[in-house]
This record gives C-alpha cells, sequence and structure tokens, in this order.
C-alpha cells in the first residue's frame, strides 16, 4: 500500500484529457443548439418596417424616422405598427446610457446600449398594441431618473 500511495494516480493525463473531450463535447452540443436562438439572428433575415432613429443625450431619448442631426437633435411623436418588424438605431451624443423598451406592465422586453460614436441596431417585433417607454438603463448623471420617452404601436 505504501508503494501505491507513492505512486499517486494511474494515468492521470488520460483520465484529464477523457474529462476535457467530454466536456468539450457537452460545451459543443449546448452552444450549437442555443447560439442560434439567440436574439442577434431572430429577425436577421426580414427587412424592417419601419426604422428609427434614436440619440441618447443626458437626460432624453430624441426618437424619430429620418436621422438626427447632433447639433440640433429633435424628436418627434413616434407610432409603429403592431406584428411587423421594427429596427431601432440607437447611439449617443455625450456618454453612455442604457436604451432599454418597457411594456404598459413595465416588464423590460427589450434592450441596448446607446455609446457615442457607434450605432447599436436593436431590432423587435411588437405583438401588443399600446404604450411603451423606454428608460435609461445605465447611469449616466444626476438627473438620470428623469430620462425617459415612449411610443405607441397600433
Amino acid at each position: 500500500k505504501a508503494e501505491q500511495s507513492e505512486q499517486g494516480m494511474a494515468n492521470p493525463l488520460k483520465k484529464r484529457f477523457w474529462f476535457l473531450l467530454i466536456l468539450f463535447v457537452i460545451l459543443a452540443i449546448f452552444a450549437s443548439v442555443t447560439i442560434p436562438k439567440s436574439p442577434y439572428f431572430l429577425f436577421a433575415d426580414e427587412t424592417p418596417a419601419k426604422v428609427i432613429h434614436v440619440s441618447a443625450m443626458q437626460f432624453a431619448f430624441y426618437l424619430s424616422e429620418q436621422a438626427i442631426d447632433p447639433k440640433k437633435p429633435l424628436g418627434e411623436s413616434i407610432q409603429l405598427p403592431a406584428n411587423e418588424l421594427v429596427e431601432f438605431r440607437v447611439t449617443s451624443l455625450d456618454v453612455n446610457h442604457g436604451f432599454g423598451i418597457y411594456d404598459g406592465s413595465n416588464r423590460l422586453i427589450t434592450q441596448t446600449q446607446a455609446m457615442p460614436g457607434y450605432v447599436n441596431r436593436l431590432r423587435y417585433k411588437f405583438e401588443k398594441p399600446g404604450k411603451y417607454n423606454i428608460f435609461c438603463l445605465e447611469y449616466c448623471g444626476v438627473a438620470h431618473q428623469i430620462m425617459r420617452s415612449s411610443f405607441i404601436v397600433k
């Protein structure tokens, strides 16, 4: 017995190899099943019915169906169609902001980041008509809590 304890485990490299191989196969199966269901691929092949440009700026969101001039940001009242794909093109004019869309019961349904110098494209189909709220999800300054907007889905 003393000789066996001094030798340690028999074939530790072989056991480690099989353990890592099985772990890799399980992770590969999991990834191949879940990644195609990611929201990034959900509407990739569809053309959006509407494109909404969003510019975030302390402490407001500007939404428009036209590109927004960064020197004079102006928003408009937005109405979107139900059950049709909408693409939000989200950017920031100053600091990082969160762009979260909430349904009528204040449940977060989708989100992205608003970053200066970059446009994030967020695609979504709104199934239920009603008012949807937009809140900033990233602390952006002392008036962060008043940074909100909304739109209507008909």
